[in-house]
């Protein structure tokens, strides 16, 4: 079987570690320096892909029975890293209401460059935001379900990883992946073209660039090996698979250094306030995914009120009514009543 080395393992485990080195260094600084949580919470989750998808790949050279596992782990993460960046964006430019308030009348037009030529003119208003974050979280919901049943038909005998023949699993779940993963790349743009203005001082285009560049590398990468395994260029699907984790190897020694020049710590510089274990617990926590997934979703909305943060009239759109949960749930309980009512999801306020 080919990719069977010690020398390979050496030097694939090489960039490995010193691309994950560099990243936890990264990660590090911005939880000594978390001054900004709405920005760096996203920023960690984000910078963990280099040293999740190096490990992981490398990991799955050594041990090519657990690659399977390893890999849809590693694939699960891109799903995340998408919804994250969608909702950084956001926290730049103050939340969905600040967007639609300070984008009022303008609309995003028919273009050839942004695939929006088939599209009439879309008006940057609370629906547009709103599709946009949905078709984020479809990913990070879908993506999942779909590593999930990846192992049912594997123990089932009927995936046949990386094999593009008409009576195995892989080739229609790598279809639906790829629907899916188009989409929500699809939604990240139709964002930035709504609130590049907005964005221009956070310089989005070099993150931009990064983050759809490895999503992008790593899933092509995965057609292209099962294409050479169909094609018996190589042996075995877990020959493509090997081949595939050691492009990310080396991938992610090029990508770690500019997620630090994209994602800077200092920037932020300054002693965080509640402590390096309350800065952790507050960047890992799920509690807003979990809340902006029936927030996007649930078919329990009456009237959804988006107001900015800096000013302008207020902006509303017919939904159906807000289920608070998680941190949300948490602030509105211990200042709703000083403030008002509870705040919504990038500083909207949900009102029935």
């Amino acid at each position: 079987m080919a990719f069977q080395n010690d020398t390979l393992y050496a030097v694939t485990g090489l960039f490995a570690f010193s691309a994950s080195i560099m990243a936890m260094t990264q990660i590090a600084m911005h939880l000594k320096n978390y001054t900004q949580p709405a920005h760096q919470r996203f920023i960690i989750r984000i910078c963990f892909m280099v040293p999740i998808y190096a490990i992981c790949s490398w990991l799955s050279l050594l041990h090519r029975p657990a690659s399977l596992y390893l890999d849809t782990f590693r694939d699960c993460y891109e799903s995340w890293v998408v919804y994250n960046f969608l909702n950084l964006c956001l926290a730049y430019v103050g939340g969905p209401g600040n967007v639609v308030n300070r984008m009022a009348g303008k609309e995003v037009e028919p273009s050839c460059w942004a695939m929006t030529c088939c599209l009439p003119p879309l008006p940057i208003d609370g629906v547009y935001i709103r599709r946009c974050r949905q078709g984020a979280i479809q990913f990070v919901l879908l993506k999942p379900v779909l590593a999930g049943l990846t192992m049912l038909l594997t123990w089932g005998g009927v995936y046949g990883d990386n094999e593009i023949v008409a009576d195995r699993a892989y080739p229609y779940i790598a279809f639906v992946y790829n629907m899916s993963y188009t989409l929500a790349l699809y939604a990240l743009l139709l964002f930035y073209l709504g609130a590049h203005d907005l964005l221009k001082p956070y310089k989005p285009v070099m993150k931009f660039v990064l983050v759809k560049s490895v999503i992008f590398l790593t899933f092509w990468q995965s057609i292209v090996c099962a294409i050479l395994v169909s094609d018996g260029v190589l042996e075995t699907g877990a020959d493509g698979r090997a081949l595939q984790n050691v492009l990310i190897c080396v991938e992610m020694i090029i990508a770690a250094p500019f997620m630090l020049k994209a994602f800077p710590w200092s920037v932020y510089s300054g002693m965080g306030t509640k402590g390096m274990f309350n800065n952790i617990s507050h960047a890992i926590s799920i509690d807003d995914v979990v809340s902006d997934t029936v927030h996007q979703f649930a078919p329990t909305y009456q009237e959804y009120v988006l107001h900015g943060t800096e000013g302008g009239p207020t902006r509303k759109i017919r939904l159906k009514t807000h289920v608070m949960m998680g941190q949300e749930m948490m602030n509105a309980r211990n200042g709703g009543a000083r403030g008002g009512g509870a705040r919504g999801p990038g500083g909207g306020d949900e009102r029935p």
